[in-house]
């Protein structure tokens, strides 16, 4: 199996971080009027946004077919488990009293 499955939330918020820094840096270091750098600043907080809650449908989207496999998976399991019990119990009677 994968170990590194549940480190794609550490590496998606440590890029998210690094992207709000690296774009309020630029924005304030860059020569503009307050109006001009707010403006940019909303912009940009706009594109995060729209690329988090993209992300999100994402993983979303990703762990409801996950949690489809593993549904069928235990379905499955458990009906072949019932099968061979079934298959290896011996019959019981009307004598057995049960």
């Amino acid at each position: 199996m994968d170990e590194n499955n549940g480190g794609n939330g550490g590496v998606l918020i440590g890029f998210l971080a690094g992207a709000v820094v690296g774009a309020v840096v630029g924005l304030l270091l860059a020569p503009a009027s307050g109006a001009e750098t707010r403006r940019r600043l909303r912009d940009a907080a706009d594109k995060l946004g729209e690329e988090g809650r993209r992300r999100v449908d994402d993983a979303r989207t990703f762990a409801g077919e996950r949690a489809d496999d593993l549904k069928e998976a235990f379905r499955a399991g458990r009906d072949a488990y019932q099968q061979s019990r079934a298959a290896h119990q011996p019959e019981r009677g009307p004598e057995s009293g049960s």
